[in-house]
């Protein structure tokens, strides 16, 4: 529960230690000429940490976009370090913001979302989040998240904020509110994380409603006119109701026709609602300039997951494909930091933020995996990652390339895409006649792979047991929240077709 604003008092800043090498880096410079990072500068007051749920990273002007739908965060970009393969761990916003906060994988630390009835996984006490980490430092936190049924106090995610606020609201309503808090708030040491589901498909009851929004103007520039026959709900005698959010998930599901010209209208409405979000994101950093609250402060921007367009066959995020995998990753340090803009290739993954964090801000890291502070400050180029994904997904490298694991289940022949020849992930190298010929010919590659994965599902798993030892049960959410879900489309009923998972 956080504390009221009258109980809290400013924290003294404590004096952090970093890791040798990044303590090097800081304080001399790694003497790699003028276009290298330096790191020759304080460390940072603040942390900003800000999730723009739903965003794909090639749907960004820094991601390669041809189409203008992030101007402020591209200029942001240009003076950052920029991750260009970066991996969410999962398709769902629940437990990929889990993994965020903990450094957890998926499987390690159990959070999903559960049936009516059921009780819910709360975030495990044994595993400490990014906030209380920088609350037990000394640091005023304060976390604002717009997924009221997932990202709230029932799960844990309250935990370690000296002021947390859980809503459906709206980006304007989540900016007042946490500029109202920063003049009321201690100005010292902070850690402030922002979560904007704005992007997101929208869950309106009623139609006609257009499934993403923004404004009528940037409808306009992105989506062009809208198909005359086009209403944001589905055309299937007794689904006429069904809209925003379900009516994707019947297009996804197959049981609703798509014309060509209504998939570029959606599209164009989704990238209009992420060039609507920018420009409140502009607004937020330049209120932040006038307070003299950037000097000084980390931004971390990144997101949860995707959105796809029928790339593989499917709408909104119910895919392993890139279009829901891969997602932004961005930090940028203050200017006296020293450290040159530029990008990291290798594979990442959000699993590795709290760690990265904590790194850069000379606290002891949390998580399983290792943090990409030394690519950051010292532009070394980390080794390619093995990137966990829903838990049964594996995105690595080996001699030969790139890949893609995805096991199935019993008795099914393993999904294989090399991502090196193949990067849009088209041909499943097991599937069909050619697969046993394939299987048989790569036979030592396909073995050390599995072997991989086993042994990181292993130790996911007993890590789950360290962690969630001694945990009570969970709670139940209320009809109400249910409601919520399923008007989002993370939910099905009984007359749909088909199945999709949140």
């Amino acid at each position: 529960m956080a504390r009221p604003l009258h109980a809290r008092t400013p924290h003294a800043r404590l004096t952090r230690v970093l890791p040798l090498g990044l303590l090097l880096a800081w304080s001399a410079g790694c003497g790699c000429g003028s276009s290298a990072p330096t790191g020759d500068g304080p460390l940072p007051q603040r942390v900003l940490l800000i999730s723009l749920d739903t965003l794909r990273a090639d749907h960004t002007g820094f991601g390669g976009y041809s189409k203008d739908t992030t101007p402020f965060l591209d200029s942001l970009a240009e003076r950052g370090v920029v991750f260009d393969n970066h991996f969410s761990n999962s398709l769902c916003t629940l437990p990929s913001h889990a993994t965020m906060l903990t450094g957890l994988h998926f499987p390690s630390h159990g959070v999903k979302p559960t049936g009516e009835g059921e009780p819910i996984t709360v975030l495990p006490h044994r595993a400490k989040t990014l906030a209380e980490k920088f609350q037990e430092a000394g640091y005023f936190t304060a976390g604002f998240t717009t997924h009221g049924a997932w990202l709230n106090e029932l799960y844990g995610f309250d935990r370690g904020f000296d002021h947390f606020y859980s809503s459906w609201d709206g980006a304007d309503s989540i900016i007042e509110r946490y500029l109202d808090l920063l003049d009321e708030a201690p100005q010292g040491n902070s850690f402030t994380f922002l979560h904007f589901f704005d992007i997101h498909s929208d869950n309106a009851q009623e139609g006609p409603c257009l499934p993403y929004r923004s404004s009528g103007k940037l409808v306009k520039e992105f989506a062009g006119e809208r198909p005359p026959d086009f209403t944001g709900c589905s055309s299937r005698p007794g689904r006429e109701g069904v809209c925003a959010s379900n009516y994707l998930k019947d297009l996804s599901n197959k049981v609703e026709p798509l014309p060509e010209d209504h998939l570029v209208f959606l599209k164009g409405l989704y990238d209009a609602g992420i060039r609507w979000l920018d420009g409140r994101l502009q607004g937020l950093f330049e209120e932040l300039e006038q307070r003299g609250m950037l000097e000084g402060t980390l931004i971390v921007i990144t997101s949860d997951h995707g959105e796809s367009f029928f790339e593989h066959e499917k709408m909104l995020h119910d895919t392993h494909h890139d279009e829901v995998a891969r997602v932004p990753f961005l930090v940028v340090l203050p200017e006296s930091s020293g450290v040159a803009p530029h990008r990291v290739e290798a594979l990442t993954q959000s699993t590795q933020l709290s760690a990265t964090i904590l790194d850069l801000m000379g606290l002891d890291p949390i998580g399983q995996v290792d943090s990409l502070a030394p690519a950051i400050m010292l532009g070394e180029e980390p080794e390619d990652g093995l990137v966990l994904f829903q838990g049964h997904i594996l995105i690595g490298t080996d001699e030969q390339g790139e890949f893609k694991f995805v096991k199935t289940g019993r008795n099914r022949v393993p999904v294989f895409y090399d991502r090196t020849q193949d990067p849009g992930e088209l041909t499943d190298l097991l599937g069909g006649d050619e697969g046993s010929v394939y299987k048989q010919e790569n036979r030592e590659r396909l073995t050390a792979i599995y072997a991989r994965f086993n042994e990181l599902i292993d130790e996911c798993k007993d890590l789950n047991k360290l962690v969630r030892s001694g945990d009570g049960g969970g709670g139940d959410l209320t009809p109400e929240q249910y409601a919520e879900l399923r008007a989002l489309g993370y939910l099905g009923d009984e007359e749909e077709e088909g199945a999709q998972e949140p």
